[in-house]
């Protein structure tokens, strides 16, 4: 538990946030914190493994609306590139999972 709050706190110390007009923090930068579980009940030879990620995205925002420049422009483009670039890895591991799922689909 410890670990996790350590982990956790050294986060939050390196996130980067910048002001925008739309925003007084907006968050510069993504975060991932995955959680693994393993559980066994005691009177059972079966052994439960889990995965938990929480996911907190660096903020997408209408460039034109903002009205920033500079480095934060540059950022708010580098930030929705990345989550365009997300979201297609998000959509080609769905659809291996369709496939995965489907024994008569050949790939």
């Amino acid at each position: 538990e410890e670990v996790a709050r350590s982990l956790l706190f050294q986060g939050r110390t390196n996130r980067k946030v910048a002001e925008t007009p739309m925003n007084k923090r907006s968050s510069r930068s993504h975060a991932v914190f995955s959680i693994y579980l393993t559980s066994k009940p005691k009177d059972s030879p079966v052994t439960v493994q889990s995965k938990l990620h929480l996911v907190d995205l660096a903020g997408s925002e209408r460039v034109a609306k903002t009205r920033v420049s500079g480095h934060v422009l540059e950022e708010a483009k580098h930030i929705n590139l990345s989550l365009h670039h997300l979201e297609h890895v998000i959509v080609a591991l769905q659809r291996g999972s369709q496939h995965q799922k489907s024994p008569n689909k050949t790939r």
